[in-house]
């Protein structure tokens, strides 16, 4: 059995507390006594009551069963239990976890929580950001649990001592801004952000946070600027790309969802074979989006099958798996006149018609095992970010 070390409550509580409403539970998407019930859950989860805190989702999801944030809360700590449960159990808690937050998602397709959920499932690579020393999560978890039942001066006292005991974990930073923060004390809370990205430049988090932080100093072109920034730190973030849509919406310049479902994954079992796995919902079977899929992941399981020394990175396979199956569809499309129909697909294959098929897998389709792959992108692409929004208007 492993441990947790950095705490998975914060990092979904926080797209909570700060999403755009400037007080602690302000925007939990219920009314009494749902909220309440939401927000005994998250005090009951942060004193380690796990078992007590799914009942009380439970409870807030019958109370309003219109509302997404219970079962989106509740995926998260499904998904927290299956780091920690016995390798048998795992599997079944994250199948768990992942119903929960597409339930979650069908009901508020926006909900940031069920999102962030979802995204960590497909993505299980470790985070990039430093893991706290033991002292540092203790103290952490402490602060987490004193800010889920409001008692902002134990947080941030928490949270100040966890940044003296590992003052390399940039998380306490955020954390402590986020108590400035919902006490409206912008300066202050814009201090505190602004040194977590100095310590961790890819903490996505810090600068969507400082953007918040700016925006209520009436500081607007700059918040924006904050938002790329978060998009250059992890692309996968799906606030990120809501808010900077919010802002250009404003300004006539709207982003469109790619919406897209890949529909296919590739699995490694035991004996080191590769499966596939298509996603029975996507579509049909018979029809160019399926045989799309079935291309793709065929190309994928060839190209890891003939790296046997694995010399490839994970985003060389993608990318190269991606144009492979384009071109099959291409190809396909000219013999029979029928081509791919799903709106997320046809959007990659005109990236790709456009030369950004590179760029369109790196921050519409990001995974942490691509990262050296986006450094060394946004490197060679100073600007890069903004111009490939400004120019397609796209966002995940």
């Amino acid at each position: 059995m492993t441990s947790v070390r950095v705490p998975m409550l914060a990092a979904l509580l926080a797209l909570v507390h700060v999403a755009g409403a400037p007080s602690a539970h302000a925007d939990i998407g219920c009314g009494q006594p749902c909220r309440g019930l939401v927000l005994q859950a998250q005090a009951l989860e942060g004193r380690a009551r796990y078992q007590e805190a799914l009942t009380k989702y439970k409870a807030a999801e019958q109370a309003d069963p219109t509302a997404s944030i219970p079962l989106s809360l509740a995926a998260g700590l499904v998904l927290k239990l299956s780091t920690v449960a016995p390798q048998d159990a795992a599997p079944q808690l994250r199948d768990m976890s992942r119903a929960l937050a597409e339930r979650a998602a069908r009901l508020e397709a926006d909900d940031p929580v069920a999102q962030e959920v979802l995204r960590m499932l497909d993505d299980p690579a470790p985070s990039p950001l430093h893991q706290p020393n033991a002292r540092a999560a203790t103290l952490m978890a402490e602060g987490e649990a004193a800010f889920a039942r409001q008692d902002l001066k134990a947080a941030l006292a928490r949270y100040e001592a966890t940044m003296r005991a590992d003052p390399q974990y940039s998380s306490a930073w955020v954390a402590a801004g986020n108590c400035h923060y919902v006490r409206r004390d912008w300066t202050r809370a814009e201090a505190l952000f602004r040194a977590a990205t100095v310590i961790e430049p890819h903490n996505a988090q810090a600068w969507r946070y400082l953007s918040d932080a700016l925006f209520y100093q009436d500081k607007r072109a700059a918040a924006e600027a904050m938002l790329y920034k978060a998009i250059e730190a992890d692309p996968s973030q799906r606030p990120n790309w809501r808010k900077l849509a919010q802002y250009r919406a404003g300004a006539g310049m709207p982003l469109s969802s790619l919406g897209l479902r890949r529909g296919v994954r590739v699995l490694e079992n035991a004996d080191g074979n590769y499966v596939i796995s298509l996603d029975p919902q996507t579509d049909a079977e018979k029809t160019p989006d399926h045989a799309f899929r079935l291309a793709l992941g065929m190309t994928e399981v060839a190209l890891r099958t003939d790296d046997k020394d694995r010399r490839k990175s994970a985003f060389e396979i993608e990318l190269e798996s991606w144009r492979q199956a384009l071109k099959i569809a291409d190809e396909a499309e000219a013999k029979s006149g029928e081509g791919i129909l799903d709106p997320g697909l046809l959007q990659v294959r005109a990236l790709a018609r456009e030369g950004q098929l590179e760029a369109a897998i790196l921050l519409l389709m990001f995974r942490q095992a691509y990262r050296p792959a986006l450094q060394a992108w946004i490197a060679a692409n100073p600007g890069g970010v903004k111009y490939f929004i400004d120019r397609f208007g796209v966002q995940p």
